[in-house]
């Protein structure tokens, strides 16, 4: 594939705001942190490779001391703390942080690194490319059964993302999983949480993944709406702005919205995503750990604001999603709002250890305390 190796146009930059050149292996990232005006296409701010566990650290060490001129140099009591992300709905609490000064405010200068799966967010992390990554909550989970130790830092929201959305030309009624069969259902690729919350609605209705339906993938959310429009799915597990854009644009109807508690019993009190960091890196010194608890507390001063006023996500939507017009994005932003919560309970982890043993995706329930620091829930609240 090829990998894009043109720099983001430049841009007014105020505040902490930068654009730095990731290396990691043989491929060639840039990402940008912005600040006011200045809108740059996903396309633009990312050069895409598939990526594997091997990352150049060095590479990222020396670009985070890199500055590139006065006003990105940041002045902060804890110093640099790299964070790798998917731009979304979830994710933007981030970028709310960041512009609105909340992790400023606690400390923290932050140098956000995108990528576009959350797969490889996580997979930076557990090299230790990046200090923290946005994440599953589900996947720290997965994670510790596979013997690689993670900890929640702060929960984002407290719902998935995620919707599955059928194609116009279905007639069937929404949850009716049973009409399903028989039937192609795009999701973004094998082994990513669309894959994943696909998997444990269906099982729920009683139908078998693998044999019952059949699973394609479709790719990033750039290919969502092409794939329903030319037939080459049913129906489609997406999130944000393909859903509002499928919809209104007539291409297909919303069936099952994790966002809602309108799903099957097994899907509620499911956690979307969090930040999270190894414990290694939490444990290597007094210094991480603070870096931790300010990186938690800002989030969770953020995503209650953003709770009581979901219009404070505009302007970074805005920044991720530049083609989506604004009432659409007004639209997204109320309610991806209402799953904005800090908190991770001990009865939620619990319910997703029944719902990941169930579905095979896990052989072994993991421990609150295991995924947990009580050190960092304390600054929840």
């Amino acid at each position: 594939m090829a990998i894009s190796t043109t720099p983001p146009p430049p841009g007014p930059f105020t505040g902490h705001g930068k654009r730095l050149k990731f290396i990691f292996a043989n491929s060639v990232r840039y990402t940008r942190t912005w600040h006011g005006n200045d809108p740059v296409s996903i396309g633009n701010r990312i050069g895409r490779k598939k990526m594997g566990l091997h990352w150049n650290k060095a590479a990222l060490a020396l670009c985070a001391a890199v500055t590139l001129g006065p006003a990105s140099v940041a002045a902060s009591e804890l110093g640099v703390v790299t964070m790798s992300v998917v731009p979304s709905t979830s994710s933007a609490v981030l970028y709310v942080a960041q512009d609105g000064g909340y992790f400023e405010k606690h400390g923290l200068d932050v140098e956000i690194v995108e990528f576009t799966s959350g797969a490889e967010a996580e997979r930076a992390m557990v090299a230790g490319a990046v200090d923290m990554g946005g994440g599953g909550v589900g996947s720290t989970l997965i994670m510790a059964n596979q013997g690689i130790e993670a900890t929640n830092i702060v929960l984002f929201q407290d719902k998935p993302i995620f919707t599955l959305v059928v194609s116009s030309a279905l007639d069937v009624e929404p949850g009716d999983f049973s009409a399903l069969k028989g039937k192609n259902i795009g999701i973004s690729s094998p082994g990513s949480l669309t894959d994943l919350f696909l998997r444990i609605a269906l099982r729920d209705a009683g139908l078998n993944p693998d044999t019952d339906v059949t699973i394609v993938g479709t790719g990033g959310l750039s290919g969502h709406l092409p794939a329903l429009q030319a037939g080459r799915v049913d129906a489609q597990m997406t999130w944000e702005p393909a859903t509002v854009t499928i919809t209104h644009e007539g291409a297909g109807k919303v069936f099952m919205d994790l966002r809602t508690d309108e799903v099957p019993e097994t899907l509620q009190n499911l956690l979307g995503s969090s930040l999270q960091a190894t414990d290694e890196w939490l444990g290597a010194s007094e210094e991480n750990l603070e870096k931790a608890k300010a990186a938690a507390r800002a989030i969770a001063e953020a995503a209650r604001d953003i709770k009581a006023d979901p219009s404070l996500m505009i302007s970074t939507l805005q920044q991720i999603f530049p083609s989506v017009p604004d009432d659409l994005l007004a639209e997204i932003a109320q309610v991806e709002a209402a799953a904005y919560n800090p908190v991770i309970t001990a009865e939620a982890i619990a319910h997703m250890n029944d719902v990941y043993v169930e579905a095979g995706l896990i052989a072994t329930p993991v421990a609150f305390e295991d995924l947990v620091d009580p050190r960092l829930a304390a600054e929840w609240e």
